[in-house]
């Protein structure tokens, strides 16, 4: 009975949300007609415009790349706009939601803090909470910060209930026990998977909101606050935020939907899953953060992490994964082939009017990163011209 009534709240919630917000004001948003970029404005050079056509094909409005090589970004470029209605082109100070990119911020805290002695990478994350995880069907298997940094804590995903939760109705997270425990208000069972912690990996953003709150219970201060003071300011991330308050409204780049030949704007929201998806960056921010993981940790003289603990979050904590393997937050790939010593590091990230890559390929030593705003994998051309960009983009730092 009670898990009926939760379901009913969430999707009375989620509705009223959608017209309120969404559906009422998105109607003077519609472009009328398909949005095609001429490419006559902006070609520069054969590049351009496949980069262009590639968008075309794609229905991005706008792009923003980014090749970092030499511990320095040595090429950007935005294409398309930002903001279709007002023409506002794009730049590499646009700021874009990051979505899952922000996972490898939560990592960052948390190593930063095992650094520190503050916790151990196997310890029961139950000793940190004022509340007991476990997976009701296993309760006798302990739950490990190394298991949610590498997806395999056995906690489900359920990103439209979490997001329905903790950013529409913004109940605070010192309630993820009412959420994860049998009895709890906010409880389903299909909250947890059914196998041990530990056994398999399974994309978890429930896990690292729970990160996230971690970083909040051992510091006790927020966790928007420990990344500002010990992440963004040391990098001279001054455009990076987990709030649209801090920006002005000309800096963010519009979210888009396409749907039936028409881009649909999406209302300005923040994203309350802060550690899971709730960062907003531009190119020359979240380069200064590559940097300082493709240099040891260290950017413009500045540590944020020792040397052999960005070694660490590089390295596959359960060698046995397949083609997406873990470190420490970050995607372990293989770039080009199969060796260990041809890899690309980093996250990619999609939501609704988002879609982000960051990536460090090891043995060309560059790092690429890609920003657009409308998310492109609901559709077959989307998904192939998102991966034409990313492939002229490392053949485009051969030049460097």
């Amino acid at each position: 009975m009670k898990d009926n009534l939760l379901r009913r709240i969430l999707f009375l919630s989620t509705l009223f949300v959608l017209f309120t917000n969404v559906l009422v004001p998105v109607s003077a948003n519609f472009v009328e007609k398909p949005f095609i970029l001429n490419r006559a404005e902006v070609i520069d050079d054969d590049f351009d415009k496949a980069i262009i056509d590639y968008m075309n094909k794609g229905h991005m409005p706008s792009t923003a790349l980014a090749i970092i090589k030499n511990n320095s970004m040595v090429w950007s470029k935005g294409y398309g706009y930002a903001d279709i209605k007002n023409k506002k082109e794009a730049t590499n100070e646009t700021v874009y939601m990051l979505a899952s990119i922000s996972k490898t911020f939560a990592a960052t805290a948390i190593m930063q803090l095992w650094e520190k002695g503050l916790l151990d990478l196997d310890d029961d994350v139950n000793e940190y909470l004022p509340f007991n995880v476990r997976n009701p069907n296993y309760p006798d298997v302990p739950i490990t910060f190394r298991m949610i940094l590498t997806h395999r804590s056995s906690i489900a995903s359920r990103i439209a209930n979490l997001f329905t939760i903790f950013s529409i109705l913004r109940i605070p997270y010192d309630n993820m026990g009412e959420y994860l425990n049998p009895g709890g208000k906010l409880y389903s069972p299909k909250n947890w998977k059914d196998y041990p912690p530990g056994e398999k990996q399974s994309y978890s953003c429930t896990a690292y909101e729970l990160l996230g709150y971690l970083v909040e219970c051992i510091t006790n201060q927020s966790f928007p606050e420990y990344c500002t003071k010990y992440i963004f300011q040391p990098l001279d991330m001054k455009n990076t935020s987990y709030y649209p308050s801090y920006y002005k409204k000309e800096q963010l780049a519009v979210q888009y939907i396409y749907l039936l030949g028409r881009y649909i704007a999406l209302p300005e929201f923040e994203d309350r899953n802060y550690a899971s998806g709730g960062l907003r960056s531009n190119l020359e921010d979240l380069s200064h953060y590559l940097i300082a993981y493709m240099n040891g940790g260290q950017y413009n003289g500045v540590n944020i992490l020792k040397n052999n603990t960005v070694e660490l979050m590089f390295t596959r904590q359960y060698p046995g994964d397949n083609y997406i393997g873990y470190g420490l937050g970050w995607q372990i790939l293989s770039s080009h082939n199969d060796s260990e010593n041809n890899l690309r590091m980093g996250h990619n990230g999609g939501m609704p009017g988002s879609q982000t890559y960051m990536f460090y390929y090891t043995s060309e030593d560059v790092g690429i990163i890609i920003f657009t705003n409308q998310h492109l994998s609901y559709t077959m051309n989307g998904l192939m011209s998102w991966f034409s960009i990313i492939d002229l983009l490392i053949d485009k730092a051969k030049q460097y």
